[in-house]
């Protein structure tokens, strides 16, 4: 009777354990669903915005400027008015340009990830925030995969920055050594309360797990309130 039942439980944990494996798998093939289909969302929008909008705003300012030779301004006041007309069309038209390709990086296909981070950080206004980048040991390619799903963390990050710091500074290190994958990220602005755990979904931080988390990976968030921000991952390779 006792090895019957040695053999009955050895049989049920090693169904639980594939029970468990499959559970887990199914886990990962639903959030990789997930996240491709964010990314041919952001494609086709990234495309309706550059070649829609864009193109509207493109013939806007063309025809603009043919309207300018046969215009006769009454006063000086209605020609500034038209020229900050053209430098608000042109602005839009820059700002489409860069929301497009923000959404598809085809630098990132193109160049690896720390190009299209710093192509993403040369784009921002550094008047309001000056970024620092330090990239080690990222000569070589990664697996397309880790590089989009890392380039989306990474701007997730610098985003959330920019709309809940308050911060004047931002440090980010991209480091690749024979373990893994290493960013460290490090705002000056106000911090929060990381036990809140409203504040603390609600800030977008929720997003920047769950992707690092389908690559297998840890992130921690360190802050406390009036002394910015460190966010540390780490993928293994």
């Amino acid at each position: 009777v006792f090895i019957a039942y040695l053999i009955y439980n050895r049989s049920r944990l090693k169904q639980d354990s594939r029970l468990q494996q499959e559970v887990i798998l199914q886990q990962d093939l639903a959030t990789k669903a997930v996240l491709q289909a964010e990314e041919a969302e952001r494609k086709r929008i990234s495309g309706e915005l550059h070649d829609g909008l864009g193109q509207l705003f493109s013939a806007v300012k063309m025809n603009l400027s043919a309207l300018a030779d046969h215009i006769q301004f009454e006063d000086d006041h209605g020609e500034k008015m038209f020229e900050k007309t053209m430098s608000l069309v042109d602005e839009s038209c820059k700002e489409v340009r860069v929301i497009s390709h923000q959404m598809a990086p085809n630098i990132l296909l193109k160049s690896g990830l720390a190009t299209a981070v710093r192509d993403f950080i040369d784009k921002l206004d550094d008047r309001k925030l000056k970024v620092n980048l330090s990239t080690f040991g990222l000569n070589e390619r990664l697996d397309q995969n880790v590089e989009m799903v890392l380039y989306r963390v990474i701007q997730e990050a610098v985003n959330n920055v920019i709309k809940h710091a308050a911060a004047n500074t931002l440090d980010i290190q991209l480091s690749k050594d024979e373990e893994g994958i290493n960013v460290m990220i490090e705002d000056n602005g106000k911090g929060f309360d990381h036990n809140d755990l409203d504040e603390f979904e609600g800030i977008g931080l929720k997003n920047i797990r769950s992707r690092v988390e389908y690559l297998k990976g840890q992130v921690d968030f360190s802050s406390t309130q009036g002394a910015g921000t460190l966010v540390a991952i780490f993928i293994p390779l």
